[in-house]
């Protein structure tokens, strides 16, 4: 059975399937882009964290990787019965900053959200201010929880595109003035799009930092929860885990 036919039939019922022993548990990313998501085959980050911890699991658990759009994952999430795992997220891009609506593994990775414009008018990022007046390129039904105010009084003007590489090329043409780009996507964009190291200007200074965590919905069976839980929080020591995290160029060296 294949990885789509699995996660629809986690999908549609109250409780985890089983198949072959194994209960089926869907890990879910709304990132369309490498490292997390590959569109050529399954060599993503996403799909390396769920054979990982399918692995782990010594046989009681699989784990089965499906990408959405977010827009989806939000409306899944109100309903109370639905169990899964959404991958490489934060407590606040749920509205969850105090981890009370949804249960958090420790953070997987730190990541930075970087400033990108083009070389021809470069944006020497200084804080939100400096972004007053352009068009910023954005992802399709994403939120940019630091920004809206900004947006709002049309001091910044949003221009959306359904993926990041899509912005990317809007950049590259200067249909848009600046886009945001986190730190462990820039190898894969960088692979793909060969004008990006020539034609655009990364801003010494990020727009945030943070980190990325697994989020589990309340819903699922506790053991899974504790598997998640304590399985993820020893990766640090685990050489799987450091081997992934250096060949797809992503931060693992989470501080304590």
């Amino acid at each position: 059975m294949n990885a789509r036919r699995l996660f629809l039939l986690a999908s549609l019922s109250l409780t985890l399937p089983c198949v072959a022993g194994e209960l089926i548990i869907p890990l879910v990313t709304y990132y369309d882009y490498a490292p997390f998501h590959s569109a050529e085959d399954s060599a993503d980050l996403t799909h390396e964290l769920a054979a990982l911890l399918t692995r782990e699991s010594g046989g009681r658990y699989r784990f089965v990787p499906t990408l959405l759009p977010k827009k989806r994952i939000d409306n899944m999430m109100q309903f109370q019965h639905w169990q899964g795992v959404i991958a490489w997220t934060n407590p606040r891009f749920f509205y969850d900053e105090n981890k009370t609506r949804y249960l958090w593994t420790e953070p997987l990775l730190v990541e930075a959200d970087l400033v990108v414009s083009h070389i021809d008018a470069p944006v020497k990022f200084a804080g939100l201010d400096t972004l007053r007046g352009k068009v910023l390129g954005t992802v399709l039904n994403q939120r940019y929880a630091d920004v809206e105010p900004m947006l709002a009084n049309r001091q910044l003007r949003r221009a959306d595109a359904p993926t990041l590489e899509s912005n990317v090329r809007k950049l590259l043409l200067k249909r848009v003035d600046v886009v945001f780009i986190s730190r462990s996507a820039l190898s894969g964009l960088r692979h793909r799009i060969p004008d990006f190291e020539s034609q655009l200007y990364i801003a010494p200074q990020p727009r945030n930092t943070f980190t990325r965590h697994l989020m589990l919905t309340p819903g699922l069976p506790p053991a899974v929860i504790s598997y998640v839980q304590q399985t993820t929080a020893h990766f640090e020591h685990n050489p799987a885990w450091r081997d992934l995290t250096l060949r797809y160029h992503v931060d693992g060296q989470v501080p304590h």
